[in-house]
């Protein structure tokens, strides 16, 4: 029996998101964070994880519960895309490869053993899931965190490297990875899942009381497409005590940094961008160091002396710190990007484009600096390794602005919005 007086939520994540090791985990885990201490929520969490993944045992404090899910094998799965999403009623790929009737019936019984009033659903791929829920007492929330039809769309265009399936391409076959990423085949697979995306979208909107967004630029374009008022913004967050204390660091003139997981598809795409179109037409001697998971193929393709592929580190901001600039302009993606909003908040002086600081209430040349074109992108790098004074003065607009618009405390109050605070 459901404990009276005791509130339950159930979330259906599509990976284990700690250690957070990238922007989606972070939302995940400060979401999860704040449902408990804000909302004051009981978290029960049905987690994917690739059976060649070990998992790790000890939780946070914050997550009641957790039941692991594996993976659907791709064998299985390349069935499944046929029963649904060729011949059967057009789902995105992806929802066909996360899909398995037995998982769907272990998360229904997990659901009624628990029986939470809120169930999360991370991301379209797992929307599948929420049909069994249609006629369950029980509010629905739609994560879709960013537009992935209007992420494919810029990746057609601008893509070269990336894996096109992302994290479902991980412990798969080189073999299979290499066929699947042969361009004109990704982008044959992108045009089709875009069409079933902006399909299914339609025909869930029903589903869910609500569906939230991390840019307030994609939850009025919803809002609008669908003419609905369900989408609401759960935007980024940072710790900003966290990423604003002071450290020990000496900071090296003429440096750079950026953290980026290279594995993405986007973020693979975009320091390789950087490092072919940007950086070689730099006046100054620089070292631009990047932080985060890489593979050796990318470091191979890009090789330089003045860049460093630094790898994972549990603290970036000792890194970050000691580098004069946060040069980060994106190739293509959506929504707003994490750490971007954490560079800020450690009071560094960004370097970006319009898909970078794309949902940042932000002024360029105010809180950072917003330039397309690319060659007035070197001459700003240059400007500012002369100017170091300009770069602690706009670092700390930046901070303030992190501050008053992206904490924590901040994004939680969509809470409000969603009913789900006590």
């Amino acid at each position: 029996m459901k404990d009276k007086g005791t509130k339950k939520l159930l979330f259906i994540a599509t990976r284990q998101f700690w250690p957070t090791a990238g922007g989606k985990d972070i939302t995940l885990y400060y979401n999860c964070k704040g449902l408990y201490e804000e909302c004051g929520y009981e978290i029960y969490l049905v987690c994917f994880i690739d059976r060649n993944v070990d998992k790790v045992l000890e939780k946070p404090y914050f997550i009641k519960e957790v039941r692991y899910v594996e993976t659907p094998a791709l064998l299985q799965s390349i069935g499944k895309i046929l029963e649904y999403s060729i011949l059967g009623p057009q789902w995105p790929f992806q929802n066909s490869l996360y899909y398995n009737k037995k998982i769907e019936n272990s998360i229904m019984d997990y659901y009624r053993e628990i029986e939470p009033s809120v169930v999360f659903f991370d991301m379209i791929r797992l929307v599948s899931y929420a049909n069994a829920f249609e006629k369950e007492p029980v509010k629905k929330i739609f994560v879709e965190d960013d537009s992935l039809a209007k992420r494919y769309k810029r990746q057609i265009l601008a893509s070269k490297t990336g894996n096109v399936i992302g994290q479902y391409g991980n412990n798969k076959s080189a073999i299979f990875n290499r066929v699947i990423n042969i361009r004109t085949i990704k982008n044959a697979i992108l045009r089709a899942e875009i069409k079933r995306i902006e399909k299914y979208e339609a025909n869930c909107v029903g589903l869910f009381d609500y569906v939230t967004f991390i840019s307030p630029i994609e939850t009025r374009e919803y809002n609008c497409r669908y003419k609905t008022k369900k989408a609401v913004t759960l935007t980024m967050g940072a710790d900003v005590e966290y990423f604003s204390k002071d450290i020990v660091c000496n900071i090296e003139p003429n440096s750079m940094s950026i953290v980026a997981n290279c594995t993405t598809a986007a973020n693979a795409d975009s320091i390789e961008m950087i490092c072919r179109d940007i950086l070689p037409k730099v006046q100054h001697q620089y070292n631009y160091k990047i932080v985060g998971k890489y593979n050796e193929e990318l470091k191979k393709k890009i090789y330089a002396n003045n860049v460093q592929f630094i790898g994972y580190v549990d603290d970036i901001r000792s890194i970050v710190k000691s580098t004069q600039i946060y040069l980060s302009p994106m190739s293509y993606g959506s929504g707003i990007k994490t750490k971007i909003v954490e560079a800020m908040a450690m009071g560094m002086t960004v370097v970006t484009n319009s898909i970078g600081a794309e949902g940042l209430d932000v002024e360029n040349g105010r809180e950072l600096f917003v330039i397309d074109d690319k060659e007035e992108l070197v001459r700003t790098i240059d400007m500012l390794f002369d100017n170091p004074d300009l770069c602690k003065e706009m670092g700390k607009v930046a901070q303030k602005f992190v501050r008053e618009k992206h904490s924590w405390s901040h994004v939680y109050k969509t809470f409000d919005l969603m009913e789900l605070h006590n």
